[in-house]
């Protein structure tokens, strides 16, 4: 019923609906139009009433609802199937058991907090209301060693979006945060689901410190988020709007071979090349220059003289330049 209401409303944006069309349409009685308009309301619509004329849609909510994000959808596949929660332990988890359940490749899971979030290496993530936390299931046409790579992927779809929608030049620090001036304001979480002999299901766990402030984090957090930086809200259904339109556009283009398009676009957005930085890997130190990365998504460091690659699942990256934090 409220999806019903939002539709004729928002076909007729801009213009006034009256109750009783707007009763004939659904069956529903003109007292039964009122609570649901009233719902809306309470939910962030702005909606106008005026007598003899109806109800006119003037705006959508900026926090997270449904209706609102897939008027925002611009993409082919990715969050036709949408499901959003208010709570969940971990959108990742949640998406694994849909995995199990055959869920078909582009459902995005969103949650408007969570509990239990987590980074990599197993690292706690808070998960604060106004945030986007995000899961995307994928099952993507590429073999094992460039399915890896969509984790470089998606960091260029997020620093692209946030360009896009706010003119902010975030940075990828490697292999899966973005930074904004030092400090974190987003993370990337790939996960396999079962034995991945072959290419099979991949998890995309996105997190972006968004629509809340940054004392809603602990103080020893190095991060921050995008209403601190901007200083007003954030529509949360346009962020995740344009990052799924920037991820499909990622993705189907790594599935159509573009490696070293992926490498050149990441090497853009990324920062630290050309510093100093150590490296810990397994309790060992390395110091060096970072030279980027080679075509396989390795970090490649110059390390006494000769280039060594690390692999993302090996190490620990801290930069020792002032405008690079971990």
């Amino acid at each position: 019923m409220r999806e019903e209401i939002l539709n004729l409303l928002g076909n007729q944006q801009g213009e006034y609906v009256s109750g009783e069309s707007i009763s004939h349409s659904l069956n529903i009685s003109r007292a039964a139009v009122w609570k649901q308009i009233q719902g809306l309301k309470e939910a962030g619509y702005e909606i106008e009433a005026q007598t003899k004329k109806g109800y006119c849609l003037v705006k959508a909510p900026a926090s997270l609802d449904e209706w609102a994000l897939k008027q925002e959808l611009k993409t082919g596949y990715l969050g036709k199937t949408l499901r959003l929660f208010e709570e969940l332990p971990s959108t990742n988890d949640w998406c694994k058991d849909l995995v199990r359940q055959g869920e078909e490749s582009g459902t995005v899971v969103i949650a408007k907090r969570q509990t239990v979030g987590r980074g990599r290496m197993q690292r706690a993530w808070q998960s604060p209301t106004g945030g986007l936390w995000m899961s995307v299931l994928l099952k993507p046409k590429l073999n094992l060693a460039d399915a890896a790579k969509l984790t470089l992927s998606t960091g260029v779809a997020l620093a692209r979006a946030i360009h896009t929608l706010y003119g902010l030049e975030a940075g990828i620090k490697w292999p899966n945060d973005l930074v904004y001036q030092g400090k974190k304001i987003a993370g990337i979480l790939g996960e396999v689901v079962g034995e991945w002999n072959s290419v099979q299901t991949l998890i995309l766990g996105i997190g972006v410190n968004a629509d809340f402030e940054i004392q809603d984090l602990s103080p020893e957090l190095p991060a921050t988020t995008l209403r601190t930086i901007l200083g007003h809200e954030i529509n949360l259904n346009q962020l995740a709007a344009e990052i799924l339109r920037q991820l499909e556009h990622e993705v189907q283009a790594l599935e159509q071979g573009d490696v070293a398009g992926l490498k050149e676009r990441w090497t853009t957005c990324a920062v630290g090349i050309g510093h100093a930085v150590e490296i810990e890997r397994a309790g060992e130190k390395f110091a060096g220059v970072f030279h980027g990365i080679n075509e396989n998504g390795e970090l490649i460091l110059d390390y006494d003289g000769r280039e060594q690659a690390f692999s993302s699942g090996e190490v620990r990256l801290r930069y020792n330049a002032g405008q690079y934090s971990p």
